[in-house]
């Protein structure tokens, strides 16, 4: 299990803390203006580039990021890029260990992460425990729908 590093930091340490921090970054005025839905259907979005800051500086235009994609549908798995902010681990590490937040337990997808786990990327999740650029992108995703499945990819050259 890969615990939180930043929780209480980067954004709410409490669940009910959390979910009211995410509805804030998306009806603040520099947000999309409301909460999305998920709608069902025929994806057209292929990847998202979203900031990985604290919630307090970023969260309203991550916000934008995910109401986008809750209109665009939902994929049965997210890959995420992330940069290694520390150095610590391999270059390009991916993990499947699951990630713990304040929403619960997002699941490393194993289909995904076994086609993925090969060279150049290493299993190492030296990489992954303090790094954040991953783990403020779980609790948006945890917000919009139960159980997200994922795979993370930390890189340490950009």
């Amino acid at each position: 299990m890969r615990y939180p590093a930043v929780a209480g930091a980067f954004y709410e340490r409490s669940k009910e803390g959390l979910l009211r921090q995410i509805r804030e970054c998306y009806t603040h005025p520099l947000g999309p203006g409301r909460v999305p839905s998920v709608r069902a259907g025929e994806r057209r979005i292929l990847g998202l580039v979203v900031p990985h800051a604290g919630y307090v500086y970023s969260g309203p235009v991550a916000a934008h990021a995910y109401a986008a994609l809750a209109a665009d549908g939902w994929p049965s798995s997210f890959v995420i890029l992330g940069p290694n902010h520390h150095g610590a681990g391999a270059p390009l590490a991916v993990t499947n260990h699951d990630w713990q937040t304040p929403l619960g337990i997002a699941h490393v997808d194993p289909d995904v992460y076994a086609g993925l786990a090969k060279p150049p990327l290493e299993d190492d999740i030296r990489s992954h425990r303090d790094e954040h650029s991953i783990e403020v992108q779980l609790p948006f995703l945890q917000q919009l729908k139960d159980d997200p499945r994922f795979v993370p990819i930390c890189m340490a050259f950009q």
